[in-house]
């Protein structure tokens, strides 16, 4: 029952200066005992935020990726390169999302998650096209409309 984590959860989840850092830490907790897991797309994107935001490199920038998935309990699953691409095409004209979006949902499908928590936009606009496609649910819905 793994939760795949997109990059924006885990680096709300790890500044306390983040405006969503309050929301990610309570989506990670809950979900915590289910397992949580990213791949190697998520750590790319880790190195990129964190090297544009804290200016760190090498080591420092390396130490700071691993404390941030250390800190959400995530394991970094590789799925094949050639699957995640030919998912990531059979998913794109069903959900019609970014590219680095796209293939995070075809990781977190061929990675067999469970659930897929972002904060992203689209991807939560599109949660139910998502689970009707690869079964994966989106965390967390978007709020009804009309509500707070």
């Amino acid at each position: 029952m793994p939760v795949y984590l997109d990059t924006n959860i885990i680096v709300s989840y790890v500044n306390p200066r983040d405006s969503l850092h309050a929301e990610a830490r309570r989506l990670v907790e809950e979900t915590r005992r289910l397992g949580h897991i990213v791949s190697p797309l998520v750590e790319t994107e880790l190195f990129s935020v964190y090297s544009r935001t804290t200016g760190l490199e090498g080591e420092e920038l390396e130490a700071l990726v691993l404390y941030s998935l250390e800190e959400v309990g995530a394991r970094v699953l590789r799925p094949s390169c050639y699957r995640l691409h030919l998912e990531a095409n059979r998913l794109a004209p069903l959900l019609r999302l970014r590219t680095l979006d796209l293939l995070h949902v075809a990781a977190a499908h061929l990675l067999d998650a469970d659930m897929f928590a972002s904060f992203d936009t689209e991807i939560r606009k599109k949660s139910r096209l998502i689970e009707e496609a690869t079964g994966v649910r989106v965390l967390p819905p978007l709020p009804a409309r009309g509500s707070t």
